[in-house]
């Protein structure tokens, strides 16, 4: 090995050493949360079974949405503004009504959920769901959610977490380029070498480790650097393929007379025969007289569970569908788009996918704990170094002095 590679390697080590000993706490705690975010749906329904449980038998018959509607809307606060219908997502879970009200600061609502048996029309209960300044207050898979992308320090706390994710895919890439073994060495650099010393075992545990998960680590931070800067994400992918916008504005055509809109009913109606298949995720409700129903059904074959591509847009007076999105007018784009957080989450491939979320959001925790046992090993190795170097020097002096 010739002396400039040697310096590469060095200059690589260092990299590696500060971006992982700094930034890579960042990536400890999102590895974490991370994993338990991979079940959060379920594991918010195991902690909250009371409010978000609806247990189903042979008799029962979902209530009208009109119905659901109003039992949540008695429930709500004077100041509370109802925003949208939330449906469940598996049988035997209630119906979420979301709602906003003020929270001491005038800048902000907080937001809340009440929670509806769809059998009986009854309301099983409400919570805080989202308080912008306040997160602590918040239900324990949603701070979870929170501290996940912004630290829970909300707009600033998402910048850090960005441009810490761009730090941390730097680490990873040094870290491939550090293992890249010489020819010939390539098995050898895939194992763990048995009856090995602690320091050793140490050694090849990270970088095994490190290797194994490079590749998922890589896509886990590029796609949360995408989640949190969409705007700079869409713009890139729109040079290689048109993406709409999330959510594009239409406005009701406001009658002069009998500005009453049409009930949820109709709505559903409307969207069952344009389109017959598929599951509701929720229905918006129009926010002020020109505004819209947005409804979101989503196709049976879409990847992402949560949040449906295909949408309707309603006038809320007349029931003229403004606009429609679905698959077959997809971009390209679109679909990647679509695909993003379903692999980012996990959901995309079930619970074996989920189950590679948890597994690979433990993997920081490995490479920060036995990236940091190596980094005081050689630290300990060079100080005996430099007393040994320093000792002859001193045994000689003191036998000047005698």
């Amino acid at each position: 090995m010739d002396l400039p590679q040697k310096s590469r390697r060095k200059f690589w080590l260092k990299v590696h050493l500060y971006l992982g000993l700094f930034a890579g706490v960042v990536l400890v705690l999102m590895g974490l949360t991370g994993s338990l975010l991979a079940f959060g749906s379920t594991l918010d329904t195991w902690l909250n079974p009371a409010l978000m449980r609806a247990p189903v038998s042979n008799e029962n018959t979902i209530k009208p949405l009109d119905d659901i509607v109003s039992a949540g809307l008695k429930a709500l606060p004077p100041d509370g503004k109802a925003i949208n219908l939330d449906f469940p997502r598996h049988p035997g879970l209630a119906f979420q009504l979301w709602f906003e009200q003020p929270s001491p600061n005038a800048n902000y609502l907080e937001r809340h959920q009440v929670f509806i048996n769809p059998f009986t029309g009854l309301v099983t209960g409400q919570r805080l769901l989202i308080d912008f300044e306040r997160p602590w207050r918040d239900p324990l898979m949603d701070f979870i959610l929170r501290f996940h992308y912004s630290l829970a320090l909300g707009s600033m706390g998402m910048n850090i977490v960005g441009f810490i994710g761009l730090a941390l895919l730097f680490s990873v890439l040094t870290g491939l380029i550090l293992w890249w073994p010489s020819p010939g060495k390539l098995i050898k650099a895939l194992k763990i070498k048995r009856n090995a010393s602690y320091e050793r075992l140490n050694f090849d545990l990270h970088k095994t480790c490190g290797f194994y998960t490079a590749i998922i680590l890589v896509f886990l931070i590029l796609s949360g650097v995408y989640l949190i800067f969409p705007d700079y994400g869409r713009a890139l992918v729109n040079v290689f393929s048109p993406v709409a916008g999330p959510w594009p504005m239409y406005q009701s055509t406001v009658p002069k007379e009998n500005k009453k809109p049409i009930s949820l009913a109709e709505v559903k109606a409307i969207t069952d025969a344009r389109f017959p298949d598929g599951e509701y995720r929720w229905i918006v409700f129009p926010q002020n007289d020109s505004d819209v129903y947005l409804v979101g059904k989503r196709e049976i074959n879409e990847v992402n569970l949560k949040i449906p591509y295909r949408s309707l847009w309603i006038d809320q007076y007349s029931g003229k569908i403004l606009h429609v999105r679905e698959n077959r007018t997809a971009t390209a784009g679109d679909t990647f788009e679509q695909w993003l957080y379903p692999l980012h989450s996990g959901e995309a491939f079930g619970l074996t996918g989920q189950s590679i979320i948890l597994i690979t959001g433990l993997a920081p925790l490995m490479l920060y704990v036995t990236g940091s046992i190596r980094w005081l090993q050689k630290r300990r190795v060079k100080k005996v170094r430099k007393t040994q170097k320093q000792l002859p020097g001193k045994l000689e002096k003191q036998s000047l002095l005698d």
